[in-house]
Protein backbone atom coordinates (compact mmCIF):
# COMPACT_ATOMS: atom_id res chain seq x y z
CA UNK A 1 0.00 0.00 0.00
CA UNK A 2 1.36 3.42 -0.94
CA UNK A 3 2.24 5.93 1.78
CA UNK A 4 -0.66 8.28 2.49
CA UNK A 5 1.50 11.38 2.21
CA UNK A 6 2.58 10.46 -1.34
CA UNK A 7 -1.02 9.85 -2.32
CA UNK A 8 -2.11 13.27 -1.06
CA UNK A 9 0.71 14.96 -2.98
CA UNK A 10 -0.31 13.05 -6.10
CA UNK A 11 -3.97 14.07 -5.71
CA UNK A 12 -3.20 17.74 -5.12
CA UNK A 13 -0.69 18.07 -7.96
CA UNK A 14 -2.79 16.07 -10.44
CA UNK A 15 -5.84 18.21 -9.70
CA UNK A 16 -3.79 21.33 -10.38
CA UNK A 17 -2.49 19.87 -13.66
CA UNK A 18 -6.05 18.99 -14.69
CA UNK A 19 -7.22 22.52 -13.96
CA UNK A 20 -4.40 23.96 -16.05
CA UNK A 21 -5.08 21.46 -18.83
CA UNK A 22 -8.72 22.59 -19.06
CA UNK A 23 -7.59 26.21 -19.23
CA UNK A 24 -5.05 25.52 -22.02
CA UNK A 25 -7.56 23.41 -23.95
CA UNK A 26 -10.11 26.24 -23.81
CA UNK A 27 -7.51 28.66 -25.17
CA UNK A 28 -6.49 26.16 -27.82
CA UNK A 29 -10.10 25.85 -29.03
CA UNK A 30 -10.03 29.50 -30.09
CA UNK A 31 -6.41 29.57 -31.22
CA UNK A 32 -5.44 26.11 -32.54
CA UNK A 33 -2.12 27.34 -33.93
CA UNK A 34 -0.84 28.55 -30.56
CA UNK A 35 2.23 26.34 -30.18
CA UNK A 36 3.06 27.60 -26.69
CA UNK A 37 -0.36 26.64 -25.33
CA UNK A 38 -0.15 23.25 -27.05
CA UNK A 39 3.20 22.63 -25.37
CA UNK A 40 1.80 23.68 -21.97
CA UNK A 41 -1.11 21.27 -22.37
CA UNK A 42 1.28 18.49 -23.38
CA UNK A 43 3.38 19.07 -20.23
CA UNK A 44 0.29 18.87 -17.99
CA UNK A 45 -0.68 15.50 -19.43
CA UNK A 46 2.90 14.24 -19.30
CA UNK A 47 3.13 15.11 -15.59
CA UNK A 48 -0.14 13.33 -14.82
CA UNK A 49 1.01 10.27 -16.77
CA UNK A 50 4.30 10.04 -14.91
CA UNK A 51 2.83 10.44 -11.42
CA UNK A 52 -0.07 8.07 -12.08
CA UNK A 53 2.22 5.39 -13.49
CA UNK A 54 4.66 5.61 -10.57
CA UNK A 55 1.83 5.11 -8.05
CA UNK A 56 0.11 2.27 -9.87
CA UNK A 57 -2.86 4.08 -11.45
CA UNK A 58 -2.45 2.39 -14.81
CA UNK A 59 -5.73 3.50 -16.37
CA UNK A 60 -5.01 7.17 -15.66
CA UNK A 61 -1.51 6.76 -17.06
CA UNK A 62 -2.79 4.98 -20.18
CA UNK A 63 -5.40 7.67 -20.91
CA UNK A 64 -2.85 10.47 -20.43
CA UNK A 65 -0.50 8.59 -22.77
CA UNK A 66 -3.19 8.28 -25.47
CA UNK A 67 -3.96 12.01 -25.17
CA UNK A 68 -0.24 12.78 -25.46
CA UNK A 69 -0.10 10.81 -28.71
CA UNK A 70 -3.08 12.75 -30.04
CA UNK A 71 -1.48 16.09 -29.16
CA UNK A 72 1.76 14.99 -30.76
CA UNK A 73 -0.11 14.43 -34.03
CA UNK A 74 -1.73 17.85 -33.68
CA UNK A 75 1.73 19.39 -33.27
CA UNK A 76 2.55 18.27 -36.80
CA UNK A 77 -0.60 19.86 -38.24
CA UNK A 78 -1.84 23.42 -37.99
CA UNK A 79 -5.49 22.67 -37.24
CA UNK A 80 -7.59 21.34 -34.38
CA UNK A 81 -10.61 19.38 -35.68
CA UNK A 82 -13.79 19.68 -33.64
CA UNK A 83 -13.88 15.93 -33.08
CA UNK A 84 -10.34 16.04 -31.67
CA UNK A 85 -11.32 18.85 -29.31
CA UNK A 86 -14.29 16.85 -28.05
CA UNK A 87 -12.11 13.76 -27.55
CA UNK A 88 -9.60 15.75 -25.52
CA UNK A 89 -12.36 17.17 -23.32
CA UNK A 90 -13.75 13.67 -22.76
CA UNK A 91 -10.26 12.47 -21.91
CA UNK A 92 -9.92 15.16 -19.24
CA UNK A 93 -13.32 14.15 -17.84
CA UNK A 94 -12.13 10.54 -17.68
CA UNK A 95 -8.96 11.57 -15.82
CA UNK A 96 -11.01 13.72 -13.47
CA UNK A 97 -13.29 10.79 -12.69
CA UNK A 98 -10.39 8.43 -12.07
CA UNK A 99 -8.75 11.01 -9.83
CA UNK A 100 -11.95 11.29 -7.80
CA UNK A 101 -12.05 7.48 -7.52
CA UNK A 102 -8.46 7.46 -6.30
CA UNK A 103 -9.25 10.09 -3.66
CA UNK A 104 -12.17 7.99 -2.44
CA UNK A 105 -9.94 4.93 -2.12
CA UNK A 106 -11.56 3.08 -5.01
CA UNK A 107 -9.39 0.68 -7.00
CA UNK A 108 -8.21 1.48 -10.51
CA UNK A 109 -10.85 -0.91 -11.88
CA UNK A 110 -11.82 -1.68 -15.46
CA UNK A 111 -14.78 0.05 -17.01
CA UNK A 112 -18.03 -1.72 -16.17
CA UNK A 113 -16.96 -2.43 -12.60
CA UNK A 114 -18.84 -0.57 -9.94
CA UNK A 115 -17.31 1.83 -7.46
CA UNK A 116 -16.28 -0.62 -4.77
CA UNK A 117 -14.69 -3.01 -7.22
CA UNK A 118 -17.53 -5.54 -7.30
CA UNK A 119 -19.61 -6.39 -10.33
CA UNK A 120 -23.37 -6.31 -10.74
CA UNK A 121 -24.06 -2.76 -9.54
CA UNK A 122 -27.21 -1.13 -10.95
CA UNK A 123 -27.94 2.55 -11.53
CA UNK A 124 -31.40 3.49 -10.24
CA UNK A 125 -32.81 6.82 -11.49
CA UNK A 126 -35.61 7.69 -9.06
CA UNK A 127 -38.03 10.47 -8.15
CA UNK A 128 -38.97 10.47 -4.45
CA UNK A 129 -41.91 12.39 -2.95
CA UNK A 130 -42.73 12.80 0.75
CA UNK A 131 -45.75 15.15 1.11
CA UNK A 132 -45.60 17.09 4.36
CA UNK A 133 -42.17 15.74 5.33
CA UNK A 134 -40.00 17.76 7.69
CA UNK A 135 -36.41 18.81 7.08
CA UNK A 136 -35.27 16.10 9.49
CA UNK A 137 -37.11 13.40 7.50
CA UNK A 138 -35.54 14.54 4.22
CA UNK A 139 -32.10 14.38 5.84
CA UNK A 140 -32.83 10.91 7.22
CA UNK A 141 -33.85 9.83 3.71
CA UNK A 142 -30.57 11.10 2.23
CA UNK A 143 -28.65 9.26 4.93
CA UNK A 144 -30.52 6.03 4.16
CA UNK A 145 -29.88 6.35 0.42
CA UNK A 146 -26.16 6.79 1.04
CA UNK A 147 -26.20 3.60 3.11
CA UNK A 148 -27.78 1.71 0.20
CA UNK A 149 -25.20 2.69 -2.41
CA UNK A 150 -23.29 5.48 -4.11
CA UNK A 151 -25.50 8.57 -4.46
CA UNK A 152 -24.08 9.85 -7.74
CA UNK A 153 -26.70 12.54 -8.39
CA UNK A 154 -29.06 14.39 -6.08
CA UNK A 155 -31.34 17.31 -6.84
CA UNK A 156 -31.83 19.53 -4.86
CA UNK A 157 -28.36 19.50 -3.38
CA UNK A 158 -28.14 17.93 0.13
CA UNK A 159 -26.59 21.13 1.51
CA UNK A 160 -29.65 23.10 0.38
CA UNK A 161 -31.96 20.64 2.16
CA UNK A 162 -29.82 20.81 5.30
CA UNK A 163 -30.18 24.58 5.09
CA UNK A 164 -33.97 24.30 5.36
CA UNK A 165 -35.03 24.27 1.69
CA UNK A 166 -37.70 21.55 1.57
CA UNK A 167 -38.17 20.03 -1.90
CA UNK A 168 -41.46 18.94 -3.41
CA UNK A 169 -39.60 15.96 -4.83
CA UNK A 170 -36.09 14.53 -4.75
CA UNK A 171 -34.42 13.32 -7.93
CA UNK A 172 -31.56 10.90 -7.42
CA UNK A 173 -29.33 8.48 -9.27
CA UNK A 174 -28.23 5.70 -6.90
CA UNK A 175 -25.68 3.08 -7.92
CA UNK A 176 -25.51 -0.09 -5.85
CA UNK A 177 -26.14 -3.82 -5.66
CA UNK A 178 -29.55 -3.43 -4.00
CA UNK A 179 -32.70 -3.87 -6.06
CA UNK A 180 -35.57 -1.42 -6.57
CA UNK A 181 -37.87 -3.12 -4.04
CA UNK A 182 -35.25 -3.06 -1.30
CA UNK A 183 -34.68 0.65 -1.80
CA UNK A 184 -38.40 1.38 -1.48
CA UNK A 185 -38.81 -0.88 1.55
CA UNK A 186 -35.95 0.75 3.44
CA UNK A 187 -36.97 4.31 2.58
CA UNK A 188 -40.65 3.83 3.42
CA UNK A 189 -39.74 3.42 7.09
CA UNK A 190 -38.92 7.13 7.19
CA UNK A 191 -42.29 8.48 6.01
CA UNK A 192 -45.55 6.59 5.65
CA UNK A 193 -46.66 8.61 2.59
CA UNK A 194 -43.37 8.19 0.73
CA UNK A 195 -43.72 7.47 -2.99
CA UNK A 196 -40.94 6.40 -5.35
CA UNK A 197 -41.27 6.42 -9.12
CA UNK A 198 -38.72 5.69 -11.83
CA UNK A 199 -37.33 8.75 -13.57
CA UNK A 200 -38.19 8.84 -17.27
CA UNK A 201 -35.02 10.70 -18.20
CA UNK A 202 -31.41 10.85 -17.21
CA UNK A 203 -30.60 13.64 -14.80
CA UNK A 204 -26.86 13.11 -14.71
CA UNK A 205 -25.91 16.05 -16.91
CA UNK A 206 -27.62 18.95 -15.12
CA UNK A 207 -27.09 17.68 -11.60
CA UNK A 208 -24.20 19.00 -9.57
CA UNK A 209 -21.44 16.84 -8.21
CA UNK A 210 -21.73 16.10 -4.52
CA UNK A 211 -17.97 16.26 -4.15
CA UNK A 212 -16.16 19.55 -4.11
CA UNK A 213 -12.54 19.17 -5.14
CA UNK A 214 -10.64 15.92 -4.86
CA UNK A 215 -10.35 13.91 -1.67
CA UNK A 216 -9.59 15.82 1.49
CA UNK A 217 -9.62 19.61 1.16
CA UNK A 218 -6.04 20.53 0.38
CA UNK A 219 -4.19 23.73 -0.47
CA UNK A 220 -0.71 23.75 -1.96
CA UNK A 221 1.60 25.99 0.07
CA UNK A 222 4.85 27.49 -1.19
CA UNK A 223 7.96 26.47 0.76
CA UNK A 224 8.64 30.15 1.50
CA UNK A 225 5.33 30.36 3.39
CA UNK A 226 6.21 27.25 5.40
CA UNK A 227 9.63 28.73 6.19
CA UNK A 228 7.99 31.92 7.45
CA UNK A 229 5.54 29.94 9.58
CA UNK A 230 8.40 27.93 11.07
CA UNK A 231 10.26 31.15 11.84
CA UNK A 232 7.20 32.64 13.51
CA UNK A 233 6.80 29.51 15.62
CA UNK A 234 10.36 29.96 16.88
CA UNK A 235 9.77 33.62 17.73
CA UNK A 236 6.57 32.75 19.59
CA UNK A 237 8.47 30.19 21.69
CA UNK A 238 11.08 32.83 22.53
CA UNK A 239 8.40 35.31 23.61
CA UNK A 240 6.71 32.63 25.71
CA UNK A 241 9.98 31.96 27.57
CA UNK A 242 10.48 35.70 28.18
CA UNK A 243 6.93 36.05 29.45
CA UNK A 244 7.31 33.08 31.79
CA UNK A 245 10.56 34.49 33.14
CA UNK A 246 9.05 37.97 33.64
CA UNK A 247 6.10 36.44 35.50
CA UNK A 248 8.46 34.43 37.72
CA UNK A 249 10.52 37.51 38.61
CA UNK A 250 7.49 39.81 38.91
CA UNK A 251 8.65 42.39 36.32
CA UNK A 252 5.57 44.36 35.12
CA UNK A 253 7.42 46.29 32.39
CA UNK A 254 8.90 43.11 30.92
CA UNK A 255 5.48 41.44 31.02
CA UNK A 256 3.90 44.36 29.15
CA UNK A 257 6.67 44.38 26.55
CA UNK A 258 6.37 40.63 25.98
CA UNK A 259 2.59 40.91 25.60
CA UNK A 260 2.98 43.63 22.99
CA UNK A 261 5.49 41.54 21.04
CA UNK A 262 3.18 38.53 21.34
CA UNK A 263 0.30 40.58 19.92
CA UNK A 264 2.44 41.64 16.96
CA UNK A 265 3.59 38.09 16.21
CA UNK A 266 0.05 36.73 16.41
CA UNK A 267 -1.10 39.39 13.91
CA UNK A 268 1.68 38.35 11.52
CA UNK A 269 0.82 34.67 12.04
CA UNK A 270 -2.83 35.38 11.26
CA UNK A 271 -1.92 37.03 7.96
CA UNK A 272 0.38 34.17 6.98
CA UNK A 273 -2.18 31.46 7.79
CA UNK A 274 -4.97 33.26 5.95
CA UNK A 275 -2.72 33.78 2.95
CA UNK A 276 -1.97 30.05 2.92
CA UNK A 277 -5.72 29.31 2.72
CA UNK A 278 -6.24 31.60 -0.26
CA UNK A 279 -6.85 30.11 -3.71
CA UNK A 280 -7.33 32.02 -7.00
CA UNK A 281 -10.86 32.34 -8.32
CA UNK A 282 -9.76 30.83 -11.64
CA UNK A 283 -9.69 27.47 -9.85
CA UNK A 284 -13.46 27.27 -10.28
CA UNK A 285 -13.97 29.54 -13.30
CA UNK A 286 -11.65 27.73 -15.74
CA UNK A 287 -13.89 24.62 -15.97
CA UNK A 288 -16.81 26.87 -16.99
CA UNK A 289 -15.35 27.15 -20.52
CA UNK A 290 -16.25 23.50 -21.00
CA UNK A 291 -19.78 24.06 -19.67
CA UNK A 292 -20.38 26.94 -22.11
CA UNK A 293 -18.98 24.93 -25.01
CA UNK A 294 -21.18 21.91 -24.27
CA UNK A 295 -24.27 24.10 -23.79
CA UNK A 296 -23.62 25.80 -27.12
CA UNK A 297 -23.32 22.41 -28.78
CA UNK A 298 -26.72 21.37 -27.41
CA UNK A 299 -28.55 24.67 -28.01
CA UNK A 300 -26.87 25.74 -31.26
CA UNK A 301 -26.06 29.15 -29.80
CA UNK A 302 -22.78 31.02 -30.20
CA UNK A 303 -21.69 32.27 -26.78
CA UNK A 304 -18.30 33.47 -25.58
CA UNK A 305 -17.16 33.35 -21.93
CA UNK A 306 -15.07 36.32 -20.80
CA UNK A 307 -13.16 36.17 -17.48
CA UNK A 308 -11.82 39.32 -15.81
CA UNK A 309 -9.88 39.53 -12.55
CA UNK A 310 -10.06 35.80 -11.80
CA UNK A 311 -6.55 35.93 -10.35
CA UNK A 312 -8.20 37.37 -7.20
CA UNK A 313 -7.67 35.01 -4.27
CA UNK A 314 -10.34 33.88 -1.82
CA UNK A 315 -10.55 31.45 1.06
CA UNK A 316 -10.79 27.87 -0.24
CA UNK A 317 -13.99 27.28 1.77
CA UNK A 318 -15.70 30.19 -0.02
CA UNK A 319 -14.51 29.00 -3.42
CA UNK A 320 -15.88 25.51 -2.85
CA UNK A 321 -19.26 26.95 -1.91
CA UNK A 322 -19.23 29.29 -4.95
CA UNK A 323 -18.67 26.51 -7.49
CA UNK A 324 -22.35 25.55 -7.77
CA UNK A 325 -23.80 29.11 -7.83
CA UNK A 326 -21.44 30.08 -10.67
CA UNK A 327 -22.45 27.00 -12.62
CA UNK A 328 -26.14 27.93 -12.13
CA UNK A 329 -25.48 31.48 -13.31
CA UNK A 330 -23.73 30.35 -16.49
CA UNK A 331 -26.47 27.85 -17.31
CA UNK A 332 -29.16 30.47 -16.75
CA UNK A 333 -27.38 32.91 -19.06
CA UNK A 334 -27.15 30.28 -21.80
CA UNK A 335 -30.72 28.97 -21.44
CA UNK A 336 -32.65 32.16 -20.61
CA UNK A 337 -30.49 35.22 -21.13
CA UNK A 338 -28.85 34.97 -24.56
CA UNK A 339 -31.10 34.11 -27.48
CA UNK A 340 -28.72 33.37 -30.37
CA UNK A 341 -25.26 34.79 -29.73
CA UNK A 342 -23.57 36.90 -27.11
CA UNK A 343 -21.06 37.08 -24.27
CA UNK A 344 -21.12 35.95 -20.65
CA UNK A 345 -18.73 37.92 -18.45
CA UNK A 346 -17.46 36.95 -15.01
CA UNK A 347 -15.57 39.85 -13.42
CA UNK A 348 -14.05 39.95 -9.93
CA UNK A 349 -12.40 42.69 -7.92
CA UNK A 350 -11.20 43.08 -4.36
CA UNK A 351 -12.58 45.89 -2.22
CA UNK A 352 -10.81 45.98 1.16
CA UNK A 353 -11.99 42.90 3.10
CA UNK A 354 -14.51 41.67 0.55
CA UNK A 355 -14.82 40.50 -3.03
CA UNK A 356 -17.29 41.81 -5.60
CA UNK A 357 -18.10 39.21 -8.25
CA UNK A 358 -20.28 40.14 -11.25
CA UNK A 359 -21.81 37.51 -13.53
CA UNK A 360 -23.46 39.24 -16.48
CA UNK A 361 -24.65 38.62 -20.02
CA UNK A 362 -25.58 40.88 -22.94
CA UNK A 363 -28.85 39.07 -23.64
CA UNK A 364 -32.45 40.19 -23.57
CA UNK A 365 -32.67 40.88 -19.84
CA UNK A 366 -35.81 40.49 -17.72
CA UNK A 367 -39.25 41.85 -18.49
CA UNK A 368 -40.83 42.99 -15.19
CA UNK A 369 -44.37 42.43 -16.43
CA UNK A 370 -43.52 38.89 -17.52
CA UNK A 371 -41.86 38.16 -14.17
CA UNK A 372 -45.00 39.16 -12.29
CA UNK A 373 -47.20 37.18 -14.66
CA UNK A 374 -45.11 34.03 -14.25
CA UNK A 375 -44.97 34.36 -10.46
CA UNK A 376 -48.74 34.79 -10.28
CA UNK A 377 -49.25 31.85 -12.67
CA UNK A 378 -47.13 29.63 -10.40
CA UNK A 379 -49.10 30.77 -7.35
CA UNK A 380 -46.05 32.44 -5.81
CA UNK A 381 -47.32 36.01 -5.95
CA UNK A 382 -50.84 36.96 -4.86
CA UNK A 383 -52.30 39.75 -7.08
CA UNK A 384 -52.76 41.96 -4.02
CA UNK A 385 -48.95 42.16 -3.56
CA UNK A 386 -47.97 43.24 -7.07
CA UNK A 387 -48.49 46.95 -6.53
CA UNK A 388 -46.18 46.84 -3.49
CA UNK A 389 -43.15 45.50 -5.36
CA UNK A 390 -40.47 47.81 -6.67
CA UNK A 391 -38.19 46.87 -9.56
CA UNK A 392 -35.51 45.35 -7.32
CA UNK A 393 -38.07 43.23 -5.47
CA UNK A 394 -39.60 42.01 -8.73
CA UNK A 395 -36.22 40.77 -9.88
CA UNK A 396 -35.69 38.95 -6.61
CA UNK A 397 -38.84 36.99 -7.32
CA UNK A 398 -36.35 34.94 -9.35
CA UNK A 399 -34.92 33.60 -6.10
CA UNK A 400 -38.19 32.18 -4.81
CA UNK A 401 -38.29 28.37 -4.47
CA UNK A 402 -40.08 26.89 -7.46
CA UNK A 403 -39.97 29.98 -9.67
CA UNK A 404 -38.65 29.65 -13.22
CA UNK A 405 -38.79 31.75 -16.37
CA UNK A 406 -38.45 28.65 -18.56
CA UNK A 407 -41.59 27.48 -20.32
CA UNK A 408 -40.34 23.89 -20.50
CA UNK A 409 -38.07 21.59 -18.53
CA UNK A 410 -34.79 20.95 -20.32
CA UNK A 411 -31.68 19.00 -19.44
CA UNK A 412 -30.23 22.00 -17.61
CA UNK A 413 -33.07 24.17 -16.36
CA UNK A 414 -36.78 24.73 -15.86
CA UNK A 415 -37.32 23.19 -12.44
CA UNK A 416 -37.21 26.41 -10.43
CA UNK A 417 -34.44 25.49 -7.99
CA UNK A 418 -31.35 27.23 -9.40
CA UNK A 419 -31.63 30.79 -8.10
CA UNK A 420 -33.05 29.60 -4.80
CA UNK A 421 -29.88 27.53 -4.24
CA UNK A 422 -27.72 30.48 -5.29
CA UNK A 423 -29.33 32.85 -2.78
CA UNK A 424 -29.17 30.25 -0.02
CA UNK A 425 -25.44 29.73 -0.60
CA UNK A 426 -24.66 33.44 -0.64
CA UNK A 427 -26.62 34.01 2.58
CA UNK A 428 -24.84 31.10 4.25
CA UNK A 429 -21.48 32.70 3.43
CA UNK A 430 -22.58 35.98 4.99
CA UNK A 431 -22.65 37.73 1.63
CA UNK A 432 -25.27 39.50 -0.44
CA UNK A 433 -26.76 39.13 -3.91
CA UNK A 434 -27.89 41.97 -6.13
CA UNK A 435 -29.67 41.60 -9.47
CA UNK A 436 -29.61 44.30 -12.14
CA UNK A 437 -31.55 43.99 -15.39
CA UNK A 438 -34.01 45.53 -17.79
CA UNK A 439 -35.63 44.57 -21.11
CA UNK A 440 -32.91 44.46 -23.77
CA UNK A 441 -30.24 45.49 -21.26
CA UNK A 442 -28.92 42.06 -20.34
CA UNK A 443 -28.73 40.74 -16.79
CA UNK A 444 -26.09 41.15 -14.10
CA UNK A 445 -25.87 39.23 -10.84
CA UNK A 446 -23.56 40.76 -8.25
CA UNK A 447 -22.12 38.70 -5.40
CA UNK A 448 -20.54 40.59 -2.49
CA UNK A 449 -18.59 38.16 -0.33
CA UNK A 450 -16.01 38.16 2.49
CA UNK A 451 -12.43 37.20 1.64
CA UNK A 452 -12.39 34.53 4.33
CA UNK A 453 -14.80 32.82 6.69
CA UNK A 454 -12.11 31.90 9.23
CA UNK A 455 -11.01 35.14 10.95
CA UNK A 456 -13.10 38.28 10.65
CA UNK A 457 -12.96 41.81 12.06
CA UNK A 458 -16.26 42.44 13.84
CA UNK A 459 -17.96 45.18 15.80
CA UNK A 460 -19.09 43.98 19.23
CA UNK A 461 -22.36 45.48 20.42
CA UNK A 462 -24.74 44.88 23.30
CA UNK A 463 -28.49 44.57 22.83
CA UNK A 464 -31.09 43.41 25.36
CA UNK A 465 -28.30 42.30 27.69
CA UNK A 466 -26.56 40.13 25.06
CA UNK A 467 -23.21 40.65 23.37
CA UNK A 468 -23.32 40.15 19.61
CA UNK A 469 -20.92 40.55 16.70
CA UNK A 470 -21.50 42.40 13.40
CA UNK A 471 -18.95 41.84 10.56
CA UNK A 472 -17.22 45.11 9.70
CA UNK A 473 -17.53 44.44 5.97
CA UNK A 474 -21.22 45.47 6.16
CA UNK A 475 -20.78 48.49 8.44
CA UNK A 476 -20.36 51.98 7.04
CA UNK A 477 -20.13 53.88 10.35
CA UNK A 478 -21.55 54.29 13.84
CA UNK A 479 -23.39 57.38 14.99
CA UNK A 480 -25.52 58.88 17.72
CA UNK A 481 -29.13 59.57 16.65
CA UNK A 482 -31.19 61.81 18.98
CA UNK A 483 -34.50 60.28 20.05
CA UNK A 484 -36.41 63.31 18.80
CA UNK A 485 -35.06 62.67 15.29
CA UNK A 486 -36.79 59.23 15.12
CA UNK A 487 -40.27 58.81 13.66
CA UNK A 488 -42.24 55.50 13.41
CA UNK A 489 -42.44 53.99 9.89
CA UNK A 490 -42.81 50.52 8.31
CA UNK A 491 -42.34 48.50 11.50
CA UNK A 492 -39.30 50.53 12.54
CA UNK A 493 -38.24 54.16 12.56
CA UNK A 494 -36.92 56.79 10.19
CA UNK A 495 -34.16 59.10 11.39
CA UNK A 496 -34.48 62.62 10.02
CA UNK A 497 -30.84 63.60 9.42
CA UNK A 498 -31.37 66.79 7.49
CA UNK A 499 -30.99 66.09 3.76
CA UNK A 500 -30.95 62.36 4.40
CA UNK A 501 -33.47 60.00 5.94
CA UNK A 502 -32.20 56.72 7.42
CA UNK A 503 -34.42 53.69 8.26
CA UNK A 504 -33.58 52.53 11.80
CA UNK A 505 -34.60 49.23 13.42
CA UNK A 506 -33.96 48.14 17.03
CA UNK A 507 -31.65 45.09 16.91
CA UNK A 508 -33.38 43.51 19.91
CA UNK A 509 -36.71 43.71 18.10
CA UNK A 510 -35.31 42.08 14.93
CA UNK A 511 -33.96 39.20 17.01
CA UNK A 512 -37.16 38.81 19.02
CA UNK A 513 -35.30 39.49 22.27
CA UNK A 514 -37.65 42.25 23.34
CA UNK A 515 -40.61 44.21 21.95
CA UNK A 516 -39.54 46.81 19.39
CA UNK A 517 -39.56 50.08 21.30
CA UNK A 518 -38.17 53.48 20.43
CA UNK A 519 -34.42 52.87 20.12
CA UNK A 520 -31.69 54.57 22.04
CA UNK A 521 -29.08 56.82 20.51
CA UNK A 522 -26.36 54.33 19.46
CA UNK A 523 -26.89 53.30 15.86
CA UNK A 524 -24.81 51.13 13.53
CA UNK A 525 -25.25 52.17 9.89
CA UNK A 526 -25.11 49.10 7.61
CA UNK A 527 -25.18 48.59 3.87
CA UNK A 528 -28.37 46.93 2.67
CA UNK A 529 -28.54 45.62 -0.91
CA UNK A 530 -27.21 48.84 -2.37
CA UNK A 531 -28.84 51.11 0.25
CA UNK A 532 -28.35 51.84 3.94
CA UNK A 533 -30.21 51.21 7.16
CA UNK A 534 -29.44 51.54 10.84
CA UNK A 535 -29.38 48.99 13.66
CA UNK A 536 -30.12 50.54 17.04
CA UNK A 537 -28.21 48.92 19.92
CA UNK A 538 -27.80 49.56 23.65
CA UNK A 539 -24.01 49.85 23.65
CA UNK A 540 -21.20 49.80 21.09
CA UNK A 541 -18.37 47.86 22.75
CA UNK A 542 -15.69 48.11 20.05
CA UNK A 543 -13.88 46.29 17.25
CA UNK A 544 -12.23 42.88 17.55
CA UNK A 545 -10.79 40.21 15.29
CA UNK A 546 -12.39 36.86 16.03
CA UNK A 547 -12.06 33.27 14.89
CA UNK A 548 -15.38 32.26 13.34
CA UNK A 549 -16.78 28.85 14.22
CA UNK A 550 -19.41 27.59 11.74
CA UNK A 551 -22.88 26.83 13.00
CA UNK A 552 -24.18 23.29 12.85
CA UNK A 553 -27.72 22.13 12.11
CA UNK A 554 -30.25 23.42 13.12
CA UNK A 555 -28.62 26.74 14.10
CA UNK A 556 -27.30 27.19 10.55
CA UNK A 557 -30.93 27.43 9.40
CA UNK A 558 -31.71 30.46 11.60
CA UNK A 559 -31.93 33.60 9.40
CA UNK A 560 -29.46 36.28 10.37
CA UNK A 561 -26.92 34.01 12.12
CA UNK A 562 -23.61 33.44 10.30
CA UNK A 563 -21.40 31.87 12.95
CA UNK A 564 -20.16 32.03 16.52
CA UNK A 565 -16.97 32.84 18.36
CA UNK A 566 -15.47 32.63 21.85
CA UNK A 567 -14.36 35.84 23.56
CA UNK A 568 -11.33 36.14 25.80
CA UNK A 569 -13.44 35.74 28.93
CA UNK A 570 -14.83 32.42 27.68
CA UNK A 571 -18.25 33.69 26.57
CA UNK A 572 -19.73 32.28 23.35
CA UNK A 573 -21.43 34.91 21.19
CA UNK A 574 -23.26 34.80 17.86
CA UNK A 575 -22.20 36.69 14.75
CA UNK A 576 -25.02 38.29 12.77
CA UNK A 577 -25.64 39.05 9.10
CA UNK A 578 -27.05 42.61 9.07
CA UNK A 579 -28.21 42.23 5.46
CA UNK A 580 -30.46 39.24 6.24
CA UNK A 581 -31.84 40.86 9.39
CA UNK A 582 -32.64 44.16 7.72
CA UNK A 583 -33.97 42.55 4.53
CA UNK A 584 -36.59 40.79 6.62
CA UNK A 585 -38.14 44.19 7.23
CA UNK A 586 -38.77 44.52 3.49
CA UNK A 587 -40.17 41.03 3.02
CA UNK A 588 -43.16 40.18 0.84
CA UNK A 589 -45.59 37.45 1.81
CA UNK A 590 -45.65 34.53 -0.64
CA UNK A 591 -47.77 31.49 0.09
CA UNK A 592 -48.03 32.45 3.73
CA UNK A 593 -44.25 32.75 4.26
CA UNK A 594 -41.96 35.75 4.43
CA UNK A 595 -39.37 35.81 1.69
CA UNK A 596 -36.54 38.31 1.90
CA UNK A 597 -36.71 39.81 -1.55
Amino acid sequence: MMAQEYKQIFLAESQEHLLNARTWLSVLAGDPQNRQVLDDLFRCLHSIKGMAASLGYRRMADMAHVMEDGLDRLRRSDSLPKEALGQLYRGLDYLDGKLTDAAAGKPDAADGTDGDGSRGATLHALVIRMPGASCCQWLLLLNELMRLGNLEVCRPDPDAIAGGILPQELEVELRGVVDREQIERRCRKIHENLRITDSTKSISMPALSLQQGVGESTVRIATQVLDRLAGLSGELLTVRHRLQEALRLGQPEAIEGSCQQLDHLLAVLRRQVLDARMVPLETITAPLFRQVRESCRVTGKKIRLNLIGTEVRLDRAILEALSEPLLHMVRNAVDHGIEDSGTITIAARRDHDRITLDVSDDGRGFDMTELVRRARQEGLLPPSREAKLDADQMLKVLCLPGFTTSAAITETSGRGIGMDVVRHTVDKLGGSLEILSGPGEGASFRFILPLTVAILPVLLVESAGRTLGLPLMWIEKTMEVPRQALHPANGGYVADLGPRQLPVFPLAGLLGLSPASKPCASTVVCELRGGHAGLAVDTIIGQKEVYVKPLLFPLDCVPGLTGSTILGDGRVIFLLDPGSLLSSQHGVVFQGETSCI
